[in-house]
């Protein structure tokens, strides 16, 4: 009887550990790795994450930065550069657009958008891949969306007139709205 209270003692010894492990451990960063997957792609994106980074004025370099850290692509977003006279941002991509099969165009429209709708006199963003360079202006964005660009802020709408149109059969004409004159 006293070697079965062993055995069942040092198995509890071995048992406890690995499951507190795998449960405080293990799932979480699990868990953690499929959200900010979640977080590179354009449709599956939480916006409503990006209201912490609202501002009127885009002169804060470290909420920018960190803003376009927060959206899709973050994880291949190279430097920034801005230009405060002129309310430009320059946003460099190290990556080729034929490299992300589709989505570099889906989170320009997603990127841009937002940052225009959630900083407030920003005046033109430019996204600048390895084969390719997006520059898109708030007047064009605006105009696109007419009297609806002022309810973007609003997460539910941002996720209705933005987020689920992207994979729609007219996201080359909405690239080329955004873009025209390039």
């Amino acid at each position: 009887m006293d070697k079965r209270r062993m055995i069942i003692g040092l198995l509890i010894l071995l048992v406890v550990p690995i499951y507190i492990w795998i449960a405080y451990f293990e799932i979480p960063d699990k868990a953690k790795v499929g959200e900010e997957k979640l977080q590179q792609d354009p449709l599956t994106h939480d916006y409503e994450k990006m209201l912490s980074f609202r501002t009127t004025y885009m002169g804060d370099a470290s909420n920018t930065n960190a803003f376009f850290e927060a959206l899709p692509l973050n994880e291949h977003k190279g430097t920034i550069e801005m230009d405060s006279n002129r309310f430009y941002l320059l946003v460099h991509y190290p990556i080729a657009t034929s490299d992300l099969d589709g989505i570099a165009e889906q989170a320009v429209i997603y990127n841009t958008t937002a940052a225009f709708v959630l900083i407030g006199n920003l005046q033109e963003i430019e996204l600048k891949f390895q084969d390719q360079s997006f520059k898109v202006t708030r007047d064009r964005v605006e105009k696109w969306f007419g009297d609806d660009f002022t309810t973007l802020s609003e997460p539910s709408n941002f996720k209705e007139k933005v987020q689920q149109r992207l994979d729609d059969s007219s996201l080359n004409e909405w690239l080329a709205a955004y873009t025209e004159g390039e």
